[in-house]
């Protein structure tokens, strides 16, 4: 199962900030800054932000080292000691939608999935705009198999990606065309792949084609399809993630073959 979870320790706060405080310094006439709207500009800044950059410098401090634990032990499947590390930055500070969002990729590695979204939705309370949180409650649904609601969130997701997130924009658009395929609307999962061809940058055409193969029972041409996509891109971590799509599609259970029960 593929999670978002970038961005997750961007600098939410300054740990030097009041270390001293600043003098207090008239601001130049003129500025650009005066041309700002000063009531739009506070909207901007979500209030989690706020909150953390509130915080004295050395609960600023546990509270980091606790939560950049908690991606180190996450990223090595050490799940019971992430979210003891999450635990621990959550009794300065609960409602940092990016803790939150690691605390529901635990739950997830559990399956634990109604938890998981119950974070998920309380990061999106804290800063409802997050595109990863959204991608993460578009992919519980997904993998349990809630076609059309995992559908129509993915479609809406789907712009958002530009750039060097292209990769995970066609990833999305894959993901697409398999809810399309469940929901029999084969014409529209081929639709995808007309702008693709096997010279795109990303896995779409190849990994679009065998998906369409597989659903009309054409393993071997699938199969052909998924060797030729593993020559051509054949860094795992390029990979990964699509191959884990389709194993979330139905082919593999899970390790853990069900929910667990996991204490908060």
């Amino acid at each position: 199962m593929k999670l978002c979870l970038i961005g997750l320790f961007l600098p939410l706060f300054s740990l030097t900030a009041q270390v001293a405080p600043k003098e207090d310094v008239p601001a130049p006439a003129n500025t650009a800054k005066e041309t700002l709207d000063p009531d739009k500009a506070e909207k901007e800044v979500a209030q989690f932000r706020i909150d953390l950059d509130n915080l004295p410098l050395e609960q600023k401090k546990v509270y980091l080292n606790a939560l950049v634990r908690a991606q180190q032990v996450f990223s090595q499947k050490r799940i019971f000691e992430c979210l003891e590390s999450i635990h621990e930055a959550e009794l300065i500070y609960k409602n940092n939608p990016f803790a939150l969002n690691l605390k529901g990729a635990c739950y997830v590695e559990f399956r634990a999935f109604e938890k998981a979204a119950a974070a998920f939705d309380t990061a999106l309370v804290a800063d409802p705009g997050n595109i990863n949180v959204l991608f993460n409650k578009a992919e519980i649904d997904f993998v349990t198999q809630n076609w059309q609601a995992a559908h129509d969130r993915l479609v809406k997701l789907s712009p958002q990606y530009k750039g060097t997130q292209e990769n995970m924009k066609d990833l999305i658009i894959f993901k697409i065309l398999l809810c399309k395929l469940k929901l029999d609307d084969k014409a529209g999962a081929e639709f995808l792949l007309k702008d693709t061809s096997f010279l795109s940058d990303t896995p779409l055409y190849y990994f679009g084609t065998a998906a369409i193969a597989y659903s009309e029972e054409r393993t071997a041409d699938a199969e052909v399809w998924l060797a030729r996509a593993g020559r051509i891109f054949n860094l795992p971590g390029i990979i990964a993630p699509w191959q884990d799509t389709l194993i979330e599609f139905g082919y593999i259970k899970s390790f853990y073959g069900g929910d667990l029960e996991v204490d908060e």
